[in-house]
């Protein structure tokens, strides 16, 4: 059985493992300050977004005079604009209107204005980062932006203004300075004849691989919500709180819970429970961003599940490189307590740094689970595999993963193999790190637990 004590002799191996998963992606969580630029109910001071006035030609500025400047939200209407009709979901940047331009603006310029969204696809988490960017002027030597971007649209990353310069060509392109934790980079972004496309590269500075493409359509689709919780509430996800003080002070600030529609007007009814376990990325105090690379995914689609899911949240401390077993068996002991759970369909699933704590919990527990499902998984310790030999296991990896690869997460599985185990192991072709999305996002994942029953 694998024991706190193994979780700190290989501490320093895992560390390093994580903070590559964080670079990653995995469900990156942005940080204080970076949250901190998000509208909420309750305005923040700052400078309110404006359309700048029209720029008087000049020649194009070098490129350490263009900027990419921290941008504050203080009038959250003003900015993003209601999706039909509604009061809480909003259009990003959705009321941020583009003036004309002059009749005598190159149409290939005049291509740029306005609002564009997509998604970056550079490694190693293709899709990971999100991108909202309205072009609001532009000439033929620089322009004015603005741009809301990160792995959750919800907690940007980034929300920046943007003084850019043009640079001419048969495509033109434009292109400013940014600077992030990998140093100074060139942003640049150009419109694709064939398709239509503004496709962006970052490039360092002092050499290197470009990073992309990030690649902007006209889609109008990449929303954030005004009151996120209360979002969240209306499709009964909510935030809980440990009773016990010390998981709160050692471990997380709580969980993520989902209660099955029903689950009030039938007080004898008990309900299958999934407890899920996040990625490295999500580590700190925001207890929302587990809505976003979870199955709460699926609820979020419109597709209520008959499950209680509980989704607790690990701190980011240097302390512990994954859920410790104190934890884990604290969230399962408040759970059983606090609801109606079905003890015969207990469900753990997990992904990269959850996925190694899903085997670990399966481990210490093994007369307690119907089934679990590890996603991108690995296990570093050789632990004896005989006390889950008969317990249903679905492993899940991509193909293409570069962060954990498909040997590594083939491990455990051989273990298992090797033992007589009951385990599955689907290897998604196409796929990188990233096989969370379209697993809590088909229904067949939610069949195949409650296909699993322990008996009583």
């Amino acid at each position: 059985m694998i024991t706190q004590r193994w979780i700190e002799s290989t501490a320093p191996a895992i560390a390093a493992l994580l903070a590559l998963l964080v670079m990653a992606g995995c469900g990156t969580a942005p940080d204080v300050e970076s949250t901190s630029l998000l509208p909420t109910s309750t305005p923040t001071t700052g400078p309110t977004i404006t359309i700048a006035p029209a720029i008087t030609p000049t020649p194009a500025p070098a490129l350490v005079e263009t900027s990419m400047d921290d941008l504050v939200i203080d009038d959250f209407d003003a900015v993003h604009s209601p999706v039909d009709g509604g009061e809480n979901e909003h259009l990003i940047f959705g009321n941020i209107q583009v003036p004309d331009h002059p009749a005598d603006l190159p149409s290939d310029l005049a291509a740029f204005l306005g609002r564009w969204e997509g998604y970056s696809y550079g490694p190693p988490v293709r899709k990971d980062w999100k991108y909202v960017l309205v072009v609001q002027e532009i000439d033929e030597q620089e322009g004015r932006a603005v741009l809301w971007g990160g792995t959750n649209l919800q907690y940007p990353t980034l929300l920046n203004a943007i003084h850019f310069r043009v640079v001419p060509g048969e495509v033109p392109s434009i292109e400013w300075e940014y600077t992030d934790e990998s140093g100074q980079q060139i942003a640049s972004i150009a419109i694709a004849p064939d398709t239509g496309q503004a496709i962006g590269w970052l490039t360092p500075v002092e050499g290197g691989e470009p990073w992309g493409p990030i690649e902007l359509n006209r889609d109008q689709s990449f929303v954030v919500y005004e009151d996120y919780p209360q979002y969240l509430a209306d499709l009964r996800i909510y935030p809980g709180e440990y009773h016990d003080e010390t998981l709160t002070e050692s471990y997380g600030k709580g969980f993520l819970v989902y209660l099955p529609e029903g689950y009030e007007e039938n007080p004898d009814q008990t309900w299958p429970l999934i407890i899920f376990l996040h990625g490295a990325g999500d580590r700190g105090d925001n207890l929302y961003l587990l809505a976003k690379a979870s199955p709460f995914m699926m609820i979020r689609a419109g597709n209520p599940l008959p499950f209680i899911i509980i989704a607790p949240l690990m701190s980011d401390t240097e302390f512990y490189s994954s859920f410790p077993d104190n934890y884990l068996n604290g969230v399962l002991d408040q759970a059983l307590v606090d609801y109606r759970v079905d003890e015969s369909r207990i469900y753990v699933t997990g992904l990269s740094m959850g996925g190694e704590a899903t085997y670990r919990f399966a481990l210490l527990q093994p007369d307690r689970f119907a089934a679990i499902a590890p996603l991108a998984a690995y296990l570093f310790h050789p632990s004896p595999m005989e006390p889950i030999r008969d317990l249903p296991v679905w492993a899940i990896h991509g193909a293409d993963d570069t962060i954990i690869s498909p040997s590594t997460g083939q491990v455990p599985v051989d273990m298992l193999r090797a033992v007589g185990g009951n385990v599955e192991f689907t290897v998604l072709e196409g796929h990188d790190h990233d096989v969370w999305t379209d697993t809590y996002s088909d229904p067949a994942f939610y069949d195949w637990l409650l296909s699993h029953q322990r008996p009583q």
